[in-house]
C-alpha cells in the first residue's frame, strides 16, 4: 500500500484489493455485504440513487455512502465508468476509483483503484441474493457472458451453493467461452460445459452478465423452482429478459429506486406488465419481512444494479485488514 504523501492518504491498487479479498475469503466477505443490505431495510443507510453522466459512448456514475451503524467511521464515493467500446482497443471496459474518508473531518483515507472493487462487489451481492432464493439442491448453474464479471459471479454462487456440480456457459463468441473455461475449470472445482443459449437457461439457477439490448430469455424457457439473476442490465437501454418473465416470477430487488430505472425492470413498469408493488427489496427477505421463495415451485428473480453501499464494505474491509 503506497502512501500519497501530497494527499496525506493511501494508494491501494487493484492487485492489493483482489489479494485482500481472497484472504477474507468470498464466504466471509458476502456475508459482510449482506449487513448492507440489511442495514438498508433498517433505515440507517444513507446511500442515494447512483448520478449517472451519459455520454455518446459511455457513462460516468457517481456513487456516495455512509453506513453510520455498520462503522460509523468512514464514508466515500465511487466513480465508475463504462465504456463498451474499450474491448475492441484491449482496455477494461469498466473504470473507477474510491475515495474513503473520515466521516467526522471528511479527510481522505485512501484512494482504491475500483475496477476490482466493482467486480467482487457485484458478484457478492448476487451470492447473498442466490442464498436467500435459490433452492437449496441446485445442481446446474447456467452463465451467459464469459466476460469479466462472470468469474466473481460463478465464485460467488459456488460458495453459498456447493451444491452446484455443473456450469453451462455461453457466450456470443464461442472461443471466449472455451477460454473461460480452460481458465477456471480447475479452480471451480466442477464441469464447466460450453453450450448453446438454449441448455444454459435450462438449468436451476441462471445468471446473465451481458450488455444486451434485446431480450433473450423468455417465458416459454421458464421452468419451476429456477432463481434467475439480472446482472447486465444495468440501464434503461439494456435488458436481458423479457419483461413477461417478471410477471412469472417472485422479483427481487437491490435498490427499489435504482432498479425502476434499469433493464427489465424499467421496461416491465412501462409495459404495464408489473408495479412497484411487485419489487421485493433483498434487505425486506434477509429481514423475512417479506417472503423470498415461497415454495419448491416458485421461479425467483433477483434484479442487481450495483448499490454503493457494496463498494463502502468493501473499501472498509480492505483499509482495515491493509492497515492491520
Amino acid at each position: 500500500m503506497k502512501r500519497l504523501e501530497e494527499l496525506d492518504a493511501f494508494l491501494i491498487t487493484n492487485d492489493e484489493l483482489r489479494a485482500t479479498i481472497e484472504a477474507i475469503g468470498w464466504r466471509d466477505f458476502i456475508a459482510e455485504i449482506q449487513k448492507g443490505f440489511e442495514q438498508t431495510a433498517l433505515g440507517y443507510s444513507v446511500t442515494p440513487p447512483k448520478v449517472y453522466v451519459n455520454t455518446d459512448v459511455s457513462d460516468m456514475r457517481c456513487m456516495p455512502s455512509y453506513l453510520p451503524k455498520y462503522n460509523p467511521r468512514y464514508c466515500g464515493v465511487k466513480i465508475v465508468c463504462v465504456a463498451p467500446e474499450n474491448a475492441k482497443i484491449g482496455v477494461p471496459t469498466v473504470l473507477g476509483e474510491y475515495l474513503l474518508r473520515d466521516a467526522e473531518t471528511q479527510h481522505l483515507l485512501a484512494v482504491l483503484q475500483a475496477e476490482e472493487m466493482t467486480a467482487f462487489r457485484t458478484g457478492a451481492a448476487t451470492g447473498v441474493a442466490t442464498d436467500a432464493l435459490a433452492r437449496r439442491d441446485c445442481e446446474t448453474l447456467g452463465l451467459v457472458g464469459a466476460g469479466k464479471q462472470s468469474y466473481y459471479q460463478a465464485k460467488a454462487i459456488l460458495t453459498v451453493r456447493p451444491s452446484i456440480e455443473q456450469i453451462k456457459l455461453v457466450d456470443l463468441v464461442p472461443e471466449r467461452a472455451q477460454a473461460f473455461k480452460a481458465r477456471h475449470q480447475q479452480e471451480f472445482g466442477v464441469e464447466i460445459a460450453v453450450v448453446d443459449l438454449e441448455a444454459a437457461v435450462d438449468t436451476d439457477i441462471l445468471t446473465t452478465v451481458t450488455p444486451a439490448t434485446e431480450p433473450f430469455v423468455f417465458t416459454e424457457q421458464l421452468h419451476p423452482g429456477m432463481h434467475l439473476n439480472g446482472v447486465g442490465a444495468d440501464a434503461k437501454s439494456k435488458i436481458e429478459f423479457a419483461p413477461e418473465v417478471l410477471r412469472q416470477a417472485r422479483i427481487v430487488v437491490d435498490d427499489l429506486a435504482q432498479c425502476i430505472h434499469s433493464g427489465e425492470v424499467y421496461q416491465g413498469l412501462e409495459q404495464g406488465i408489473i408495479t412497484e408493488q411487485d419489487l421485493i427489496p433483498l434487505g425486506d427477505v434477509l429481514l423475512q419481512r417479506q417472503a423470498g421463495r415461497t415454495s419448491a415451485e416458485d421461479v425467483t428473480f433477483f434484479k442487481s444494479t450495483g448499490v454503493a453501499f457494496q463498494d463502502l464494505i468493501t473499501a472498509i474491509l480492505v483499509f482495515e485488514r491493509l492497515m492491520a
